[in-house]
């Protein structure tokens, strides 16, 4: 591997790799933490622009149509990108982000959910559009605000080339009529998670990032992922604070096939558009900086032009860690195929999505958690330079009808799941995701891992935010998987070490990233909005609780 001149490309011992250690959960470090949630200066998961240019967003767009479990596995092959107008982009922006339902909680206000989760219910990803002029929107930056449905205008005119740039001059980017940039406001989610928030910036990226490419596909628009750029560069084009909030994806969408050969157009290396500082009402009356997780970001930032094309160009393929294979113990997924016009769409798997808080003893069946894990596993398209995928899928069968109960393994390459263990380990489970009774009551339990230490060696430090955001892709997907199904599903943190050490000799190397619950919900969900929220400066203003 080629890399630049004191660059953070390091592997184990890297900061990344420092960094996840620090902030692994363990029985001791749970019991004897001293945190505490102050509910008063709870910060609010709106970000309210005080004198920016405001265009309401149209709420009679169309709702994704396709077979979820279409939508979520794929990727159109082209699309006239012309034909993507204000109208698409305010569903695309809807069905991964928008409010969709609300909750009124006694003496506590009106809590406002959204159509991707988030940990915590916090909300600390922000999106951002850069586009170009669009029927019924002009060329510009602008600020998506979920609150009312409104987008707030940045800075007027095409700045997209300048974003591709910024990407190493990528030609995805630069054709796509508009690119959603996800970013992270960091004290939202320190608030409550401290140092291990950091994880979750990437988790809550992720899970709208699913939203995004599948509602995308649905609409018959190409999109990619991108995790390789100048931060700093994409950053100053938002108008971000430094240490506040921070870029962590790029989605460029409607790009034509043909976009993904050379790169287009060239740049002036010292090319920065002019700073902004737009004001916007503050999320709390005080804000605690953590400096862990900034430390850790920057470590893994990419600083100019070519760092982002050492990053970005071919490496060296992490080859498949070499597996047994257990014949008398491997079970074929019973997948079903999917008709594009046939079974639940993806409008409604999204609109019934919401973490499920109690699961029935009522078992699922085989073919179900098999389109789960199928569906949800097939390449996520983040361009990674070393393979297609960072993960492996774990879990723990508790209810499945036609899977014995036990610990398993799945092998992408035969498209069948291998048993590690056979027996009960309900309790196991439940142990693994903090205690949590939730995921005892789960029929199954799955956690997504990855081989760090080979992460960090092939991808640096940013090969951390990638297996993170990767995890987090995977984990949306499975969501609207098991919704889409009638299933239920909720995301959790876990014990790190002791989840590797159950699941070795299989995961010896492995690296728990994220952790999810599915069952059968033992409630009946509420279905979620179908038109976007419009919510009043003032209640924006006083956060998702009325205080």
């Amino acid at each position: 591997m080629i890399a630049p001149p004191d660059s953070n490309m390091n592997g184990p011992g890297s900061k990344a790799s420092e960094y996840h250690e620090a902030t692994k959960h363990s029985e001791v470090s749970v019991r004897t933490s001293g945190h505490y949630l102050d509910w008063d200066n709870k910060p609010s998961p709106f970000k309210v622009y005080t004198a920016l240019p405001l265009q309401d967003l149209p709420t009679d767009f169309l709702k994704p149509a396709l077979n979820a479990l279409i939508a979520i596995s794929t990727v159109p092959k082209d699309k006239d990108s012309a034909a993507m107008g204000v109208d698409t982009l305010a569903e695309l922006l809807f069905f991964s982000a928008g409010i969709t339902r609300e909750v009124k909680v006694q003496g506590r206000g009106t809590f406002y959910f959204r159509a991707a989760p988030a940990t915590g219910a916090l909300y600390p990803i922000e999106l951002y559009v850069v586009c170009k002029k669009l029927e019924g929107l002009e060329a510009g930056v602008y600020h998506f605000s979920p609150g009312d449905f409104s987008l707030s205008r940045l800075r007027g005119g095409d700045w997209t080339r300048t974003l591709s740039s910024y990407a190493g001059l990528r030609p995805d980017i630069s054709a796509a009529p508009a690119s959603i940039v996800l970013t992270s406001m960091a004290w939202r989610n320190s608030w409550k998670y401290q140092a291990r928030s950091y994880r979750h910036w990437f988790w809550d990226g992720g899970v709208i990032a699913a939203n995004l490419l599948a509602t995308a596909s649905s609409a018959g628009l190409r999109s990619s992922v991108v995790l390789g750029f100048e931060d700093e560069a994409v950053n100053r084009l938002l108008g971000l604070r430094a240490r506040k909030e921070a870029a962590i994806a790029i989605c460029p969408l409607g790009m034509s096939a043909s976009a993904s050969g050379q790169p287009a157009g060239g740049r002036s290396p010292d090319e920065l558009p002019p700073p902004i500082d737009p004001d916007f009402l503050p999320l709390s009356r005080t804000e605690v900086e953590s400096p862990d997780v900034w430390e850790a970001h920057e470590a893994s930032g990419l600083r100019d032009f070519s760092e982002v094309i050492t990053w970005t160009k071919s490496r060296e393929e992490r080859a498949p860690s070499p597996t047994a294979p257990l014949s008398d113990r491997s079970y074929p997924l019973e997948r079903t195929l999917q008709r594009p016009d046939e079974g639940p769409d993806l409008a409604q798997a999204i609109l019934r999505r919401g973490s499920t808080r109690r699961f029935s003893p009522e078992p699922i069946t085989y073919e179900q958690l098999s389109n789960v894990l199928y569906y949800s596993t097939r390449g996520v398209p983040l361009g990674l330079p070393s393979r297609e995928t960072l993960l492996e899928t774990y879990l723990i069968s508790n209810a499945v009808k036609g899977l014995p109960n036990g610990s398993y393994r799945l092998d992408r390459a035969s498209g069948s799941l291998e048993q590690l263990r056979s027996g009960e380990f309900r309790d196991v489970g439940g142990y693994l995701c903090l205690g949590q009774p939730l995921f005892t009551g789960a029929s199954a339990v799955l956690f997504l891992m990855t081989e760090l230490g080979e992460d960090l060696r092939l991808l640096g430090d940013r090969g951390y935010r990638a297996a993170q955001f990767e995890a987090g892709v995977a984990a949306g997907r499975m969501y609207l998987a098991s919704y889409a199904q009638g299933m239920g599903a909720s995301g959790t943190t876990f014990y790190d070490d002791q989840v590797t050490e159950f699941f070795s000799p299989s995961a010896s190397k492995m690296t728990p990233m994220m952790a999810l619950g599915i069952g059968v919900p033992g409630y009946r969900a509420r279905f979620g909005r179908v038109l976007p929220k419009r919510l009043t400066r003032e209640q924006m203003a006083a956060g998702s609780i009325s205080r």
